[in-house]
């Protein structure tokens, strides 16, 4: 629109100076050509965002058909406001400054050969080559920060697609196998004879479990459990550590899964309500299985009744035969064990 309105003010200026007919024709002449060249190709280049060697090659076509145009009349130059700002949108910021200080300087160059005064007084120039950097860095700067903020909400659209994921697999675990429980047995309570329904039953409790474990969340994602807590633990707050004893094992995902979300809500409840200053965590392996303790610095548990988040923990841990315990001595400890 701003390539639009300058063209045709610029046409309009030039169409109506007190220059010979035949220039003026052919100076308005060039500016649509120029116009064209801009539709053609330049426009193409700004929709696909490309800031390389081809933005030179646009901005010479322009000054091609634009040079000209000055030296047949001076009014040409008010192009200038819709071309310069072209040169930001088709290269770098460093890339674009040099063909800018060409485009500025073409008409006084131009009128000075002819013989003639500048249309532009040289330190109208050379303002408009600092406002135009100035401007170019800006609108820089603004496009990067709107590709950060692009950047930012894939993130968030990606954790809420993970939180909504969690939030079905625990839906699925808490009525599809709760209810074939339930099913399972009071078929085994009942009349003899229906082996079907009884085997029918279970084979779908089996599915629905494995559908649950199959729900693993990202940060397990083409990772170990070890690598995936590593992770976790270097980015919370306060500052925690991470260790491993014993050789580890392989564990059924539905076991890391529950390992990790645990961890995760600990090490939330330890950054807001237990005041301490460090957290330590400790992934356990030995004969009998797998243990994850999460101890702080802090106030501990107190006479504090358990909230949502334990409840949680408990639950989870209970779909694959673990427990947890919890103890208050010199701080919080939240001990997980799972059989293995």
């Amino acid at each position: 629109m701003l390539f639009a309105l300058t063209q045709v003010t610029t046409i309009t200026l030039v169409l109506v100076d007190a220059n010979p007919l035949a220039d003026r024709l052919s100076a308005a002449g060039l500016l649509v050509l120029n116009s064209l060249w801009f539709v053609g190709y330049g426009l193409r280049l700004m929709k696909k965002g490309v800031e390389d060697w081809r933005g030179l090659v646009y901005a010479a076509g322009s000054l091609a058909l634009w040079a000209p145009a000055v030296w047949l009349t001076g009014n040409a130059t008010f192009a200038l406001f819709g071309l310069v700002p072209q040169i930001y949108m088709m290269m770098p910021v460093t890339w674009a400054f040099f063909p800018m200080v060409v485009f500025v300087f073409t008409p006084q160059l131009l009128t000075w050969l002819a013989g003639a005064d500048p249309a532009l007084p040289w330190p109208g120039a050379l303002l408009i080559v600092g406002f135009s950097q100035a401007f170019g860095w800006a609108v820089s700067r603004i496009a990067q920060q709107n590709a950060q903020r692009g950047e930012l909400l894939e993130r968030i659209e990606a954790l809420t697609l993970e939180a909504e994921r969690a939030r079905w697999s625990a839906e699925i675990h808490d009525t599809l196998a709760q209810g074939f429980t339930s099913i399972i047995t009071l078929l085994q309570a009942a009349q003899p004879n229906v082996d079907l329904a009884l085997r029918t039953a279970r084979e779908n409790l089996r599915e629905a479990r494995a559908l649950v474990a199959s729900n693993a969340p990202s940060p397990l994602d083409g990772s170990s459990l070890e690598d995936a807590l590593r992770r976790l633990v270097s980015g919370v707050s306060p500052p925690s550590t991470f260790r491993v004893i014993g050789d580890a094992r392989p564990l059924a995902t539905s076991v890391e899964v529950v390992l990790l979300r645990t961890v995760q809500e600990a090490l939330t409840n330890v950054a807001r309500h237990s005041g301490a200053t460090r957290a330590d965590v400790v992934m356990r392996f030995d004969e009998e299985g797998v243990s994850l303790e999460v101890r702080d610095d802090g106030r501990g548990f107190g006479d504090a009744p358990e909230g949502f988040g334990l409840r949680g923990m408990r639950a989870r841990l209970e779909q694959v035969g673990g427990t947890l315990s919890l103890s208050s001595d010199e701080g919080a400890s939240v001990l997980v064990e799972v059989p293995l």
